[in-house]
C-alpha cells in the first residue's frame, strides 16, 4: 500500500503530542487538578500546557505555533506566509517577549532595557481630543501618540530603514526601611531615548514603559460575562471601603455596541485577537486587519518607502485573518494556572491576604459562561494606583494613574524565571511590587507594612504559592 510521506509526518507529529499529553495529564490528575482546564502552578512550565483539543483544533494550533515561535522574515522574501517584519519592528518573533506564554527577562547585565520592556509614546495633554486625532497606530483612538515616533518605538529597521531610537534607562535606587527595622531597596526606572532617528518627540510626549503581560489563562479571562466583571463596579465608592474599580470602555461615542476591555495592563483590548494584533504590529511590524497599514509616520520617508511583500492568495496583509486567528487559537488552548494546594505558611499567607485588603482588588474567584470557576487573583477593572505609578499614558478611559488588577496566578512561576513585577519592570519582587501601590491599595500597602517580619513572608510565600 501507497503511504502519503506527509500523512506519516503528521501522525507521527500528533502520536508525539498525545504522549505528552497524557503525561502530563496523569500528573495532574495525581495532583487533583482538573485535566481539562489547569495545571499545576508548581509544575514545569505551567504557561504552556495545551488543552484537550479535536484533530481541527490541534491543526490550529500547530499552525498558530508556528507564527508565534518562528522567525518572521522582512518581505518581500520566497517565504511568503511568514515575511513582512517591519520596516520598523523590535522583536522577530511572539515568542521572544513571550518565553512559554509568559513574559521575558526585561533589563540587560548592565541594566539597561532588552527589546522585551517597550517604550510607549502619548500626549496626554491631548487625550481628551483623541477622537478628533487620526493617526494609523491608534485606529481606535485609544491615545494621542507622537506625530513624529507614533505610538511605541522600534529599536530595528529592515534594511535602509533607520531604527526609530535606541531606548535607555537612568535607575533611581530608593531605601526603604519597615517599622522592625528589615531594610531593602527600591528601583525606579526613568526611561529616555538616545540616536533618535527622525529627530527629537514633540515637547508635549511622555515615555512610558511596558512589559509583556504573561499570556496564561486569557482563554478564561474571555468567558468571563460583562455583567459578572461589572457586578464589582463601586466607581464613587458608594460602599465606603475606598475601593472604587471602574470598567474600560474601549468604544467611541458614537457606537451602540459597548465594547468592555478586559486584558492588557489598563484593560485596553477586548479579547485576545485585538491583543494579539496590536502585538504584531507594533512589535513586529505586521500588518493586519486591525492595522492594515504599515506604521510609517509622515516624516519617516524611509519607512515609507521600504519594500513591501507580494499579494498571496490570503490578500496583500503580512497577517491574514486566518494567520492572526490561528495564533489566538495558540494563545487560547492552553491551560490556566492553578494552585493544587498550599502548605500552612501558604495557607496563614492567604488569611492575611485578605484580612489586610489585598482580595478588594485581586478577587481570587471568577466564573466564566460556562460555569467553569478559576483563581486570578483579580477583578479585572481598573483602580487607581497612587502618584508613584503615574505613568503619562491613558488608554481609553484609564487614566494616568489607573491600571487594571493585575492577575496574581503565576507568580511563583515568574519568581523562579526571575522576571519583573509591575507594568514598567521597575519591582524585581513581589515585595517590591506590594510597595509601589498607592491611592486605592494604600490602605493595604501601608497595613502590609505594619506587619511583623514573620507575616510579611507569609503572606509573600502564599503569593509565591499561586
Amino acid at each position: 500500500m501507497k503511504i502519503n510521506g506527509s500523512k506519516v509526518s503528521e501522525y507521527l507529529l500528533r502520536s508525539v503530542f498525545l504522549f505528552l499529553a497524557c503525561s502530563h495529564f496523569a500528573h495532574s490528575e495525581a495532583s487533583n487538578v482538573n485535566i481539562e482546564q489547569f495545571t499545576n502552578t508548581a509544575g514545569s512550565k505551567p504557561f504552556s500546557h495545551p488543552i484537550k483539543m479535536t484533530d481541527t483544533e490541534f491543526d490550529q494550533y500547530i499552525l498558530g505555533r508556528s507564527f508565534f515561535t518562528i522567525p518572521w522574515v522582512e518581505a518581500p522574501s520566497a517565504t511568503t506566509a511568514r515575511d513582512g517584519l517591519g520596516p520598523h519592528f523590535s522583536a522577530n518573533t511572539c515568542a521572544s517577549c513571550h518565553i512559554n506564554n509568559g513574559s521575558a527577562p526585561t533589563l540587560s547585565d548592565t541594566n539597561q532595557p532588552l527589546r522585551s520592556l517597550v517604550f510607549k509614546l502619548t500626549q496626554p495633554s491631548k487625550h481628551s481630543l483623541r477622537w478628533l486625532v487620526n493617526n494609523i497606530d491608534t485606529p481606535m483612538h485609544d491615545n494621542v501618540p507622537d506625530p513624529i515616533y507614533g505610538v511605541q518605538v522600534s529599536i530595528r529597521g529592515n534594511g535602509k530603514v533607520k531604527p526609530e531610537a535606541q531606548t535607555r534607562l537612568k535607575i533611581e535606587s530608593i531605601p526603604f526601611t519597615y517599622p522592625d527595622g528589615e531594610s531593602l531597596t527600591l528601583t525606579k526606572f526613568i526611561p529616555y531615548l538616545d540616536k533618535l532617528g527622525y529627530g527629537p518627540l514633540v515637547e508635549e510626549t511622555t515615555i512610558s514603559l511596558r512589559q509583556p503581560p504573561v499570556l496564561a489563562g486569557l482563554r478564561l479571562i474571555e468567558q468571563v460575562s460583562n455583567e459578572d466583571i461589572l457586578a464589582w463596579e463601586d466607581p464613587s465608592d458608594d460602599n465606603a471601603d475606598g475601593i472604587s474599580g471602574r470598567a474600560n470602555w474601549l468604544n467611541s461615542p458614537q457606537q451602540d455596541e459597548k465594547i468592555l476591555g478586559r486584558m492588557n495592563w489598563k484593560a485596553s483590548a477586548a479579547n485576545i485577537i485585538a491583543q494579539t494584533a496590536n502585538a504584531a504590529a507594533h512589535d513586529l511590524g505586521l500588518t493586519n486587519p486591525s492595522f492594515p497599514e504599515e506604521l510609517c509616520q509622515p516624516a519617516q520617508a524611509d519607512c515609507i518607502a521600504a519594500p513591501k511583500g507580494d499579494n498571496t492568495r490570503l490578500g496583500s496583509l503580512d497577517l491574514p485573518m486566518l494567520r492572526l486567528q490561528a495564533i489566538a487559537s495558540f494563545i487560547r488552548d492552553h491551560k490556566a494556572p492553578k494552585t493544587v494546594r498550599l502548605d500552612a505558611l501558604g495557607q496563614q499567607g492567604k488569611k492575611l491576604f485578605t484580612e489586610i485588603g489585598c482580595a478588594s482588588c485581586h478577587r481570587s474567584t471568577l466564573s466564566t459562561t460556562e460555569g467553569v470557576k478559576f483563581h486570578p487573583y483579580s477583578d479585572l477593572l481598573l483602580h487607581d494606583m497612587g502618584g508613584l505609578l503615574k505613568d503619562g499614558r491613558p488608554e481609553f478611559l484609564a487614566t494616568e494613574r489607573e491600571y487594571r488588577t493585575a492577575p496574581l496566578w503565576g507568580v511563583g512561576e515568574r519568581v523562579r524565571a526571575q522576571h519583573r513585577f509591575l507594568h514598567d519592570a521597575r519591582a524585581k519582587t513581589p515585595e517590591e511590587a506590594i510597595l509601589w501601590h498607592g491611592g486605592e491599595a494604600e490602605k493595604a500597602k501601608s497595613t502590609f507594612i505594619q506587619l511583623d517580619q514573620a507575616q510579611r513572608l507569609a503572606l509573600l510565600h502564599f503569593l509565591e504559592q499561586l
